[in-house]
Parts: structure tokens; C-alpha cells; sequence
């Protein structure tokens, strides 16, 4: 096999070793350098037709702002707010994404007003799981916190229950959102 393919098959398995709950195995959340060069030469993969998550994980966009726009409209409609926490870079949040819009998940999601939230190299957003008390060292990504319209946590995923989503079947997906619309 020429050096080129061995290094990208590197790539996606140091990627896919970093996304996932990594309190077992390294005892911190933060990727290592190498592993972070190695993912960096990963495309992103974007599904352009996943309605829910606009843009995938975009690094550009203000998750805040985006928060702050959800909570808004689940005052109006009663609808809860799912933040979705992971990157671009992770396989299993980019096969999330791609289970998001199944038959199966995609009727469930609808109910709710999700937002992805960009955690970087584990280097964007940490105050922002911190504030919604998700332990990102725990739950791995991609990792999820459901909101009630007033903001207030109704559940999270430290258990790291998605740090695997890319072996998670759509009717398991969809049972833990119907657990909390």
C-alpha cells in the first residue's frame, strides 16, 4: 500500500479514537497534538440535507446567539432545545449527523430546536457545556444536553451513551429523543 494511503487510514483512526469518550483511555478529553495534525487533514463531511443542524458543526457560527434564538422560540412552542456538542473532524458526530436524517430519527428531531454547538479540538464552547453541565471529558462527543424553554437542564449525556453514534442504530437514536420532547 503506497505511504499516502497508510497515512490517512492514521488520519481517520486517530480521529475516530479522539472523538470518542476518551476518559478511558487517555484521562483527558483534549485530543493530543498528533492526533490533532492527523485529523486536520481529514475533510469535513457535511450532509446538505440535514435541515437540523445547519452547516454541521460550524466553527463561524455564534453558539451562543444560536442558543439565545432556540430558547426563544421553545418559549413560543413548547418545543425543547437540543444542543448538540462535537466538530466536524469526529466520525461519530458526522455519522450522527448522517442518522439525524433517517426515516427513522428525522420525525423525532423535528420536534425539537437543535443546536449544534462546535466544540473545536476541544478548544471552543467549554463554557458553554460547562453552563449546561455536560462534562465533555466523560461524555466524549458528540454529546447532548436537552432544554426546556426556560433554559433549565432536562437531561445530558456525561455517560458518553453517543461517544459511539457511529455503531448506534436510528430506532436507539430515536428512542433517547422521544424520551424528551
Amino acid at each position: 500500500m503506497p505511504a499516502k494511503t497508510y497515512l490517512v487510514l492514521a488520519a481517520v483512526l486517530l480521529a475516530a479514537v479522539a472523538c470518542g469518550n476518551t476518559s478511558s483511555t487517555s484521562g483527558s478529553a483534549a485530543p493530543s497534538t498528533t492526533t490533532a495534525a492527523a485529523a486536520a487533514s481529514t475533510p469535513p463531511v457535511l450532509t446538505p440535507t440535514l435541515a437540523a443542524l445547519p452547516n454541521g458543526y460550524n466553527p463561524r457560527r455564534d453558539a451562543k446567539a444560536d442558543i439565545a434564538a432556540a430558547l426563544a422560540k421553545s418559549k413560543a412552542d413548547k418545543r425543547p432545545v437540543l444542543l448538540d456538542f462535537g466538530a466536524n473532524w469526529c466520525p461519530d458526530c458526522v455519522a450522527l449527523e448522517h442518522t439525524f436524517g433517517t426515516d427513522t430519527v428525522r420525525p423525532v428531531i423535528n420536534g425539537f430546536h437543535v443546536v449544534a454547538v462546535d466544540v473545536g479540538r476541544f478548544d471552543r464552547h467549554l463554557d458553554l457545556a460547562t453552563k449546561y453541565h455536560l462534562d465533555l471529558r466523560t461524555s466524549g462527543i458528540p454529546a447532548f444536553v436537552v432544554l426546556s424553554g426556560t433554559g433549565k437542564v432536562r437531561t445530558t449525556t456525561n455517560d458518553g451513551s453517543f461517544a459511539n453514534a457511529r455503531t448506534m442504530t436510528p430506532d436507539k437514536v430515536a428512542a433517547f429523543l422521544k424520551r424528551w420532547q
